[in-house]
């Protein structure tokens, strides 16, 4: 399987297509199942309508993780206790924390605005992590969204902390819903090797465009 790039398709069918055992780390944002549009540019995300779209690839996701090695898996409020509950009922990970991410800005809402976003921290095994000071509150820098960007993209450097703590320097990062590819923005940085999966081909164009391709 080719790798540095985001592969084009459906993540639980491309994940069938990869050895048991392979990624060193997972990091990835999949839709929430809520269905809505984000922003003022009410931007939506394919296959946003199902919860359960996140919780089926994480039976993928365990056979090709390694073993002692760590997912980080984003949600929201809302769709956290759905979420663990089936983490714990139906899959062989272990819920080691949760870490908040606290944004520099607040979001939009009505009455009560949003500032943050949730990271569940899965392990297959007993993972090693290497930071001694990362904290379970992080804050990173801002994505200004606008027209084009991915509705979830999520800060560079929020996802090289992760990276940073939960691998090595050539170690291989997978991340299942790609979007336009800031995971691998982050393991390049890092000296990571990754792989992405996106099934919308426009954030596929989107990163290439970015990277002058």
């Amino acid at each position: 399987m080719e790798l540095n790039k985001i592969i084009q398709g459906d993540c639980i069918q491309i994940m069938k297509e990869m050895p048991s055992r392979y990624i060193d780390l997972i990091v990835t944002d999949p839709p929430y199942g809520d269905n809505v549009g984000y922003g003022w540019n009410n931007k939506t995300i394919i296959n946003n309508e199902n919860p359960l779209i996140n919780c089926t690839a994480l039976v993928e996701m365990y056979r090709v993780l390694k073993l002692n090695s760590s997912l980080y898996l984003f949600t929201n409020w809302k769709h956290y206790p759905f979420l663990t509950e089936f983490i714990s009922r139906y899959t062989k990970f272990k819920i080691r924390h949760l870490v908040v991410w606290e944004k520099h800005n607040f979001g939009l809402g009505w009455a009560f605005r949003h500032q943050y976003e949730l990271i569940l921290v899965l392990e297959k095994g007993k993972p090693k992590y290497n930071l001694k000071n990362f904290s379970d509150v992080q804050t990173a820098s801002h994505i200004n969204h606008n027209k084009s960007n991915h509705p979830h993209q999520k800060p560079v450097d929020l996802l090289m902390k992760m990276i940073e703590h939960s691998s090595k320097v050539g170690d291989l990062v997978l991340d299942p819903f790609a979007g336009s590819g800031s995971t691998g923005k982050a393991c390049e940085k890092l000296d990571r090797k990754w792989i992405g999966i996106e099934l919308d081909e426009k954030w596929i164009n989107r990163r290439e465009k970015d990277n002058g391709k």
